[in-house]
C-alpha cells in the first residue's frame, strides 16, 4: 500500500467532498499523527484494530485536547479508513466502534451591537486601511458569513448587494449585503484600486487586501480585530467568528425564522443554529438579574425537593 493510500484520500476528499484548504490540513494532520502512533507500536496502518483504535483516542484525551478536536480527529480517521476499505487495503475500519465524545455546552461568545458600533468608531479615517478594516467589519457582521469564506470573495463577487457563497462541504448558499456594508465596500474599492498600482500588482481579485496588495488571510482579519479591540476599550478576547454570533444572535432575536437563520448561516444541521436560541435566553436572563431587585436570589438553581426533605430530617435528628 503505497505511502498508505494518503495521496489518493487526500485527492478524494479534495476532488470530491469539497472541503476547505484548512479542514484538508486537518485531515491530513490528523492522519499524520495517527501514523506516527502506529509506528511508535510497530504496528502497520492496514494491522491496526479496534483496541489500538480505542488507545490513540485516549492518548489525545489524555493531553487534554478538546472534544471537539478529538471528534473531529475520529471523523477524519473513519473516513480515512471507509476510503481504504473500498479499495481493498484494509479489512474492516477500526474507528467504526468508537464513540465521540460529549462535548461541554457552550454558548457562543459574540458581539453585542452596542460593541459592533463603539468598535466601528473607532475605524478612523479615509485611507486604504481605515476603509479596507471599515468594509472588513461591515461585511462580517452584515452578511454572516465566515471569515475563510470572506477572505475567499472576490472583487467581482460584490457587484450586487446578493452574494454567492460556496461554504463548508462545497454547500452553496446567498448573504446579502445591508445599507451600510455596501457604503464601505463603494468607500473601499478606489483604495483596492490604488493599492494595486501602487504595488504593480495584476491579476488580484480578493477583494480584501492585506497592505502588500494581496489577499488578507484569517490569520490578517484576527490581527486587525485585536488593534481595534484594544484601541476600543473592550477588554473580551474573542475572534472575528464573534461577528457571525453577533450576525445569528441578532436576527434571531428579532423574530427571524430558525430555519431561514440556519440556510443563511450555512449550517449542515438545525442543531448548530440552535444554540443562538439559548443565546437569546440567556440575555433576557441576564436583563433580569440586572434589573429586578430580587433577580438573583430568584434565578438561582431550582431547589431539589428531596434535598429540602433530607434537610428536614437532619434537623429532627
Amino acid at each position: 500500500m503505497t505511502d498508505n493510500g494518503r495521496t489518493a484520500y487526500e485527492q478524494y476528499i479534495r476532488n470530491l467532498k469539497g472541503l476547505s484548504e484548512s479542514t484538508l490540513r486537518a485531515y491530513s494532520n490528523d492522519i499524520s499523527s495517527w501514523i506516527d502512533f502506529l509506528n511508535q507500536q510497530g504496528i502497520a496502518v492496514n494491522e491496526a484494530g479496534r483496541d489500538d483504535a480505542r488507545l490513540y483516542i485516549s492518548t489525545l484525551s489524555m493531553r487534554q485536547l478538546a472534544a471537539s478536536t478529538i471528534n473531529r480527529s475520529l471523523s477524519s480517521l473513519k473516513s480515512y479508513y471507509s476510503f481504504l476499505e473500498k479499495r481493498g487495503d484494509v479489512e474492516g475500519n477500526p474507528f467504526t466502534a468508537v464513540r465521540t465524545m460529549k462535548k461541554p455546552a457552550h454558548l457562543p461568545v459574540y458581539l453585542t451591537n452596542r460593541e459592533v458600533s463603539i468598535l466601528l468608531d473607532n475605524v478612523e479615517g479615509a485611507d486604504f486601511t481605515a476603509c479596507r478594516d471599515r468594509a472588513l467589519f461591515e461585511l462580517l457582521y452584515s452578511t454572516g458569513c465566515r471569515v475563510s469564506e470572506l477572505c475567499h470573495l472576490s472583487v467581482e463577487s460584490v457587484a450586487s448587494n446578493r452574494i454567492m457563497i460556496r461554504g463548508k462541504g462545497g454547500r452553496q448558499r446567498y448573504v446579502f449585503i445591508g445599507e451600510k456594508a455596501r457604503q464601505a465596500v463603494d468607500d473601499y474599492l478606489p483604495f483596492r484600486e490604488e493599492r494595486l498600482i501602487e504595488k504593480g500588482l495584476g491579476g488580484i481579485r480578493a477583494l480584501i487586501l492585506d497592505e502588500q496588495g494581496k489577499g488578507l488571510t484569517t490569520r490578517g482579519v484576527y490581527y486587525i480585530l485585536q488593534k481595534y479591540m484594544r484601541k476600543s476599550g473592550l477588554s473580551r478576547k474573542i475572534g472575528p467568528h464573534a461577528f457571525r454570533h453577533a450576525f445569528a444572535t441578532e436576527i434571531l432575536n428579532e423574530g427571524a425564522d430558525i430555519r431561514v437563520v440556519q440556510e443563511m448561516l450555512g449550517h449542515a444541521s438545525l442543531s448548530t443554529t440552535q444554540v443562538y436560541t439559548h443565546t437569546g435566553i440567556e440575555r433576557i436572563r441576564q436583563v433580569y438579574r440586572d434589573a429586578h431587585p430580587h433577580g438573583r436570589r430568584v434565578m438561582r438553581k431550582p431547589e431539589n425537593p428531596g434535598d429540602r426533605n433530607r434537610e428536614q430530617r437532619a434537623g429532627r435528628s
